[in-house]
C-alpha cells in the first residue's frame, strides 16, 4: 500500500494527484474552460497552418525520401547538419511518399501533433496543480506563447519541436508521479517516452536533468531536508533507466553523426548568440515581441528597446517577488534559466559558427521546449508554499510577507489578487494573439507558396517538349543543396508535367515567380569554326567527331546550344569532359540544347547510327538565362 505524505498547502494529496491523471475531478465549468482554451489554440494553429506551404528543407528531405530507401541510414541519419532525428525523417518520408508536394496532409498532422502536445502539457499541469481553476493560467501560457511560433510554421522544424514538447511534458509528469507515488510503471513509461523523443530531436537530452531537478524543487517546497538526495532515491528507477537510454543514444549519435557535421563556434559567437537570445526571449514571456521585421520574406523578432526594457523590468519584479514569497521559487527560476542557457549553448555549438548568430534567436525556432518550461514555472510558483512572516529570513522577506498576508486576510484583497491574476492571463493571451497575427502577416511576403502554385500551373501547360533540368528558385530550395534543388527532384512527383531531360529543342525555364518563360544560353564559349565549309562540323558514318571550343571550360553546370542540320530523325551522343548526354535529333535545320556537369576544351559528337548524317554549323556553351 502506498505511503501517504502531507501535501503542499492548497495542493491535493499525493494519491489524489496520481488519480487526477486518470479521471477529471475539477467540475464541468473548469473542464469547459480547459476545452475552450485548447480548442481556441487549435483553431489559431489551424489558421496558421492554412497560410503556410512546404518550405526549403521540406523539399530537400522529401526528394531524398523518394530516391533513397526509407529505412536506410543514408536517409534517416546521414548528412543532417549535426541533427540526429531518424523518427522525424521517417515521419516526413512516409508523408511525402504518400502526398508529394501536397501541404494539406502535412498541415493536418501538424495540427494533430499540436493537439497531442497540448494534452501532454495539460497532463503535466494537472499533476502539478490538480484539477483546480488556477490550472487555466499556466495552460494559457503554454497554449498561446509566441515562443513556439517559429518552430510551428515550418514543418521541418515542427517535426522536431512538437515531439520535443510532448516528450518533455510526458517525462516530467512521469517523474513527478514516480517520486510521489513510487509506482514503477512511471519509470517504464517515462523511459519509453524519452526513447521516442530522442528519435525526433537531439535536444531531448536535456529532458532528464530538467525532470530530476523539477522533482527536487517540489520536494524542497514540501520542506524535505535533502531534496536532491530524496529525488534520486524515490525516482531511482527512472533516472537509472534514463541514464542507460542516454548512454545508448550518445553512442549511436557519435557513430551516426561525424563530429565535423555538428559544427563549432567561438566563445565570442556564443556570447553574441546568448545576448541576442535574451533580448528576443524575454519579451515573448509577456506576449511579445509585438513587432516583426521582414528578412527575405520570413519574420524576425524586432522588439523596440522600450519593449525589451519593460519586459526585463517586469521579469525582474516577478522573480524578486516570488523569491520573497514562495519557498523554493529561487530554485525554480534557476532551473528554468539553466535549461534556457543549456539550450542556447547547444544551438550555439551547432549553428553560431555559420555566421547567423544575430538571426537565429529572432526566428523563434529554438524556443519550443521553453514554452513548456514557462508554463511549468507558472504552475510551480502557484503551488509552492508561502514564506510566512514568522519563519524568519531577511527583513525584506518579513516585510513583504506581512504586507501580503495582511492583504490576503481581507476578502477584498484576496478577490483583487485573483482578479489581477485572471486579468494578467487575459492580457497575455490577447498580447500573444496580436503578436501571432503580426507574425503571420510577415509570412504573407514569403514567395514559396505562390511560386509553387504558379509553377504547377506552368508545368501543366508546358506541352510535351522535354524541359532541360534546372535549379528551382533559391527561396524554394537553397542552391547549396544541389542536386536536390533541381527541378526534376522537386517537381518530379507531379503527374501533369513534361519530362525533365538533359536535352531539348525548346529552351525554357521557370523564373523566380514559377512562370515558364523562354530562355537563352548566355555568354560562354563558342564552337570553333568547322573544317567542312558551310557544313561546319560534319558528323556521319557512325564516327565520333571532336568539335573544338574557342577556349577550355572549367568543371561546372553548362548548357550547350548546337545549331545543326540532320538528314533524318535519329540520335546523337555528345560528350563534354567526363559527361555524356544522349539526345534525339530531328530532320532538317534545328537547335538542340544539352546540359552538362563537367568541363573541357571540346565536344565529342557521335551519331547514333551509321546512316545518320548531320552538320553542326555553330554553337555556344554557357549558362542558361531568361530571354
Amino acid at each position: 500500500m502506498l505511503e501517504r505524505v502531507e501535501a503542499l498547502p492548497g495542493q491535493p494529496g499525493r494519491d489524489d494527484l496520481v488519480a487526477t491523471t486518470r479521471r477529471w475531478t475539477g467540475g464541468r465549468r473548469l473542464l469547459a474552460g480547459v476545452a475552450l482554451l485548447i480548442l481556441s489554440q487549435l483553431v489559431v494553429r489551424a489558421w496558421m497552418a492554412a497560410q503556410r506551404e512546404l518550405f526549403q528543407d521540406d523539399f530537400l528531405y522529401g526528394s531524398q525520401a523518394l530516391e533513397m530507401p526509407l529505412f536506410s541510414a543514408e536517409y534517416l541519419v546521414e548528412d543532417r547538419g549535426g541533427h540526429f532525428m531518424p523518427g522525424a525523417m521517417l515521419l516526413h518520408g512516409i508523408l511525402y511518399r504518400l502526398f508529394p508536394l501536397e501541404w494539406g496532409p502535412f498541415a493536418v498532422v501538424l495540427v494533430a501533433l499540436q493537439a497531442a502536445a497540448a494534452l501532454a502539457v495539460l497532463r503535466l499541469l494537472r499533476v502539478l496543480l490538480g484539477d483546480r481553476p488556477r490550472l487555466l493560467v499556466p495552460l494559457a501560457v503554454y497554449l498561446f506563447s509566441p515562443l513556439i511560433l517559429g518552430a510551428y510554421v515550418w514543418w521541418a522544424a515542427a517535426m522536431n519541436s512538437l515531439p520535443l514538447q510532448i516528450g518533455l511534458a510526458w517525462v516530467a509528469a512521469d517523474a513527478v508521479l514516480l517520486v510521489r507515488s513510487r509506482r514503477r510503471r512511471y519509470a517504464v513509461t517515462g523511459a519509453l517516452a524519452l526513447v521516442a523523443t530522442l528519435l525526433f530531436y537531439e535536444r531531448a537530452v536535456l529532458i532528464v536533468p530538467f525532470a530530476f531537478l523539477l522533482t527536487a524543487v517540489l520536494l524542497h517546497g514540501e520542506g524535505v531536508a535533502a531534496p536532491i538526495r530524496e529525488a534520486w532515491t524515490r525516482g531511482r528507477a527512472l533516472w537509472i533507466g534514463s541514464a542507460a537510454v542516454l548512454a545508448g543514444w550518445f553512442f549511436t549519435f557519435t557513430l551516426a553523426v561525424p563530429s565535423e557535421a555538428v559544427g563549432s563556434a567561438t566563445l565570442a559567437q556564443i556570447g553574441q548568440l546568448t545576448s541576442i537570445t535574451v533580448r528576443s526571449f524575454v519579451p515573448a514571456l509577456f506576449g511579445g515581441p509585438w513587432r516583426w521585421a521582414d528578412i527575405a520574406g520570413s519574420p524576425a523578432a524586432d522588439p523596440s528597446p522600450t519593449a525589451v526594457t519593460v519586459s526585463v523590468v517586469l521579469l525582474s519584479l516577478l522573480v524578486g517577488w516570488t523569491v520573497l514569497r514562495r519557498r523554493g521559487a529561487a530554485w525554480m527560476w534557476m532551473l528554468a534559466a539553466g535549461y534556457f542557457l543549456a539550450g542556447t549553448l547547444l544551438v550555439g555549438a551547432g549553428r553560431a559558427a555559420f555566421g547567423v548568430s544575430s538571426v537565429l534567436p529572432l526566428a523563434y525556432r529554438y524556443f519550443a521546449a521553453e514554452a513548456v518550461i514557462a508554463a511549468v514555472v507558472v504552475a510551480v510558483l502557484l503551488v509552492l508554499p508561502l514564506h510566512h512572516p514568522g519563519e524568519g529570513g531577511s527583513r525584506t522577506r518579513v516585510v513583504a510577507g506581512r504586507v501580503a498576508d495582511g492583504i490576503a486576510r481581507r476578502p477584498a484583497g484576496a478577490r483583487a489578487a485573483r482578479t489581477a491574476l485572471a486579468l494578467s492571463t487575459v492580457a497575455f493571451v490577447a498580447s500573444s494573439l496580436w503578436t501571432t497575427v503580426g507574425y503571420m502577416d510577415v509570412w504573407e511576403n514569403e514567395p514559396s507558396r505562390p511560386y509553387l502554385a504558379t509553377a504547377k500551373d506552368s508545368l501543366a501547360a508546358a506541352g510535351e517538349e522535354p524541359l532541360l533540368d534546372q535549379p528551382v528558385a533559391d527561396h524554394l530550395v537553397w542552391s547549396l543543396m544541389t542536386p536536390w534543388n533541381e527541378a526534376s527532384k522537386v517537381f518530379g512527383p507531379l503527374e501533369d508535367r513534361p519530362a525533365f531531360a538533359r536535352s531539348t529543342h525548346e529552351l525554357r525555364m521557370l523564373d523566380d515567380t514559377g512562370r515558364m518563360r523562354p530562355a537563352i544560353v548566355d555568354g560562354g564559349i563558342r564552337l570553333a569554326p568547322g573544317p567542312d565549309g558551310g557544313c561546319g562540323w560534319a558528323v556521319s558514318g557512325g564516327r565520333a567527331v571532336d568539335v573544338s571550343l574557342d577556349a577550355p571550360l572549367f568543371a561546372w553546370v553548362w548548357t550547350a546550344e548546337l545549331d545543326y542540320e540532320a538528314d533524318r530523325d535519329g540520335t546523337i551522343s555528345v560528350t563534354l569532359g567526363s559527361d555524356t548526354v544522349e539526345a534525339p535529333v530531328r530532320q532538317g535545320s534545328n537547335t538542340l540544347y544539352l546540359r552538362f556537369i563537367s568541363g573541357g576544351d571540346e565536344l565529342v559528337v557521335t551519331p547514333g547510327s551509321d546512316d545518320l548524317g548531320l552538320c553542326v554549323r555553330e554553337g555556344v556553351v554557357g549558362n542558361i538565362a531568361l530571354r
